[in-house]
């Protein structure tokens, strides 16, 4: 049998799904507000409704965590404290998170408040997992692509509590390292806003020649992932150290919910092997994508994509959605009560009640009369006492103390019972019993947190470069850069020294994602060339916690670290990281909010095919029907290759380490606008070259030149119309912004 401590975490998008979640069986649901919740188009709740949610669940003994889990510029940072001043107060029982600036000013405005580390935080390592511990996360949300072995050590190293989804849709790329939606249509994942590009059709092309590669594979659905399915292996993800098991579902109806919970909730209480076909087709049929059972036990390639169709299979029977119904239309779960009741002649009578820990007491208005003619009987309290009808409790246990010839009124025995279970009712569904916030003071120190930090100096004017290869590297002049980020790691005891005698900055790019025989790896690389680096750029939290731990060194925030607003910066920096790369998410405006407090030193990309999506999964994997990943890197179709989509474009694809990444189909390049961008307190504008193979040394001179006032406006404007002549380009979000 199942640990029955282990949480079974329902998705909730409307009271009516609460419902479904609360009495088919869930310890706990997760929910949003209309704001900050990475769910946007799911019902959501307002206020009232929050609080009648909180006050629902509690009574019911189930928990309710909050998202507040997107990306927030400067300028939402307030608003959203006020709504976690109200969470904090109506009692929520914590709140998921993404961004690491809400992380730090929740810590110093409500430092007792649950915090949960949303999984598009991509913490698929114990560096990860501590360094959010030291953040004071009681939870993470691990990445869905971690392997079971990988949980078990995060959980046997660390003291983080550990939640992973067991259920419903997948992102096809690493949670919050996919700028794909945004970047083709302005709508940001990160942001809640996701237009889901990956159920889109593609088809695989040789990146050289333009070529179709394969005819059966045209125009599928190369990149949507089946949905996740683990029924059959709830022990196995139990004992791997997994203490909360979530449902994907927010935007998903009150029948998919009840009927989810309902069958994971029996894998819990009786086994996994206990599940009937019956049981299983009822899940096939709520909704599918077709299943799968996730990279966590193992999939990939054909049992991961659901590559004929995106949308759903499930036509769900009037039976089974009649049934799902049901199921949650009235209370059928009660809670049970012990109640002691002492009735004594001349005195007070006194009922006690208890539920669990907790014990009410409650008297009578006035003292027990001597009865004058029938006095009370043990039948008549039992029968008053036991009217709970209306109530979400039944009596386990009633001991009555009454003495012979007291008298009570049936009103007064009524009354003790109605007073008692509605002191009991306050009590549990504020049983955190937080203080409430003083609001005067609350104010004061928001004044004091936001007061400005004006950054008054000018900006360096820097420009950086990331090359992906030695072939690019040599096309450098290094005379023009300020900074070089390396990105690959052969000759490097050659390179860095060529690089330090024109007495440039030199830093060490790594990948996003990193497993823990990549980190080791990635040691044996530095330290032989620890002494020739200036600083490293990571782009991951567990990577920056590895660094930080093992190097005593600069470190660079990369923009996996999704810098949105100047006290993620600030944050960053407690923690050693010196410079960190701005979202390219944000627009003009929100950049100058963000580096006008100078918590930091900001750089900007400035040109870049920029990457997509990060993904464990490769779509080559499906066409050549790999049965591993342990060769990727001596493959040759790890890279040269991409995807068309429907409208034409054309997207590179990249294996590398054991993940793909898909960049933009055009590059970003704002050299008309680095004036604006330096303007607004950014020190550095970066080059990043990927797979481009010509016109390095051009694009670099231009930029060079032109941000050191070599070059005029004139011979600026001239590169733009000749480089838009050969090339499509795009401006980014600096002069739009995401939803």
């Amino acid at each position: 049998m199942i640990n029955k401590d282990i949480e079974l975490l329902a998705p909730v998008g409307g009271m009516e799904s609460l419902y479904a979640a609360v009495e088919n069986g869930c310890n706990a649901v997760y929910l949003g507000g209309k704001l900050f919740s990475a769910r946007q188009y799911a019902n959501n709740f307002d206020l009232e409704e929050l609080k009648e949610a909180v006050e629902y669940a509690h009574l019911r003994d189930v928990k309710i965590y909050v998202t507040v889990n997107i990306l927030m510029d400067n300028g939402e940072m307030k608003e959203a404290l006020d709504f976690i001043k109200y969470l904090y107060e109506i009692d929520i029982d914590g709140i998921i998170v993404q961004d690491l600036g809400l992380i730090y000013l929740v810590n110093k405005l409500f430092p007792d408040l649950e915090l949960h580390g949303s999984t598009q935080m991509t913490i698929n390592n114990l560096p990860g997992a501590i360094f959010l511990e030291k953040l004071g996360l009681k939870r993470v949300v691990l990445s869905r692509e971690v392997p079971i072995d990988e949980i078990k050590s995060i959980k046997e190293k660390s003291n983080i509590e550990l939640e992973a989804f067991i259920h419903g849709a997948l992102c096809v790329s690493y949670s919050g390292q996919c700028l794909m939606s945004s970047m083709i249509g302005g709508r940001s994942g990160n942001r809640g806003a996701c237009a889901q590009p990956c159920r889109l059709a593609y088809s695989i092309i040789d990146y050289s020649t333009g070529d179709i590669l394969s005819k059966e594979w045209d125009k599928k659905y190369l990149i949507s992932p089946k949905d996740l399915n683990t029924i059959d292996y709830i022990e196995d993800i139990i004992n791997s150290g997994i203490i909360s098991l979530k449902i994907e579902g927010r935007m998903k109806s009150p029948e998919y919910v009840a009927t989810i919970v309902k069958n994971y909730r029996k894998a819990l209480d009786i086994g996994s092997d206990k599940i009937t076909k019956k049981d299983k087709e009822d899940i096939l049929q709520i909704f599918n994508r077709g299943f799968t059972k996730g990279m966590m036990l193992g999939d990939f390639s054909r049992a991961f994509i659901s590559s004929e169709r995106p949308d759903n299979r499930g036509v769900p029977r009037d039976e089974l959605l009649n049934k799902a119904k049901e199921s949650y239309m009235k209370e059928n779960i009660k809670y049970p009560i012990d109640m002691e009741i002492k009735v004594s002649i001349n005195e007070y009578a006194e009922l006690i009640i208890k539920y669990g820990e907790w014990e009410i007491r409650t008297q009578s208005k006035s003292p027990v009369e001597k009865a004058k003619n029938l006095p009370l009987t043990e039948k008549t309290i039992i029968e008053q006492l036991s009217k709970l009808n209306d109530t979400v409790y039944y009596i386990n246990n009633l001991d009555i103390n009454l003495e012979y010839g007291a008298f009570m009124s049936l009103s007064e025995i009524n009354g003790l019972r109605r007073e008692g279970i509605k002191e009991l009712d306050e009590y549990r569904k504020n049983f955190n019993h937080r203080e409430k916030i003083d609001d005067v003071q609350y104010r004061k120190r928001i004044e004091e947190i936001f007061e400005p930090n004006k950054n008054n100096t000018l900006s360096k004017k820097n420009i950086s470069i990331r090359v992906s290869n030695e072939e690019q590297f040599q096309e450098l002049d290094l005379e023009k850069l300020d900074r070089l980020y390396i990105g690959f790691y052969n000759n490097l005891d050659k390179i860095i020294p060529m690089v330090k005698a024109k007495n440039k900055e030199v830093y060490l790019w790594t990948d996003k994602i990193l497993y823990p025989k990549d980190l080791e790896k990635l040691m044996d690389i530095i330290k032989p060339i620890e002494h020739l680096l200036d600083g490293i750029s990571v782009s991951n939290i567990g990577t920056l916690n590895f660094v930080k731990d093992n190097f005593d060194m600069d470190i660079h925030g990369d923009i996996g670290l999704n810098v949105f607003n100047s006290f993620t910066a600030k944050l960053l920096k407690e923690h050693n990281v010196n410079t960190v790369s701005l979202s390219p998410e944000l627009n003009i405006g929100q950049i100058e909010e963000l580096c006008n407090n100078n918590y930091n030193s900001y750089e900007a990309i400035g040109y870049g095919y920029l990457p997509l999506m990060v993904m464990e999964y490769c779509p080559m994997s499906i066409i050549k029907n790999c049965k591993d990943d342990l060769n990727c890197n001596d493959c040759p179709f790890s890279k040269g290759y991409g995807l068309r989509d429907r409208m034409n474009m054309d997207f590179y694809m990249e294996r590398k380490n054991g993940t793909t990444t898909i960049y933009n189909s055009v590059p970003l390049m704002v050299l008309d606008s680095i004036d604006k961008i330096y303007n607004n307190h950014v020190d550095t504008i970066r080059l990043d070259f990927t797979f481009e193979k010509k016109g390095i040394r051009e694009i670099q001179s231009i930029y060079y030149d032109y941000a050191k006032g070599i070059a005029t406006e004139d011979e600026r404007d001239k590169f733009i119309k000749e480089y838009r002549n050969k090339n499509k380009i795009t401006r980014g979000h600096y002069f739009r912004g995401v939803i």
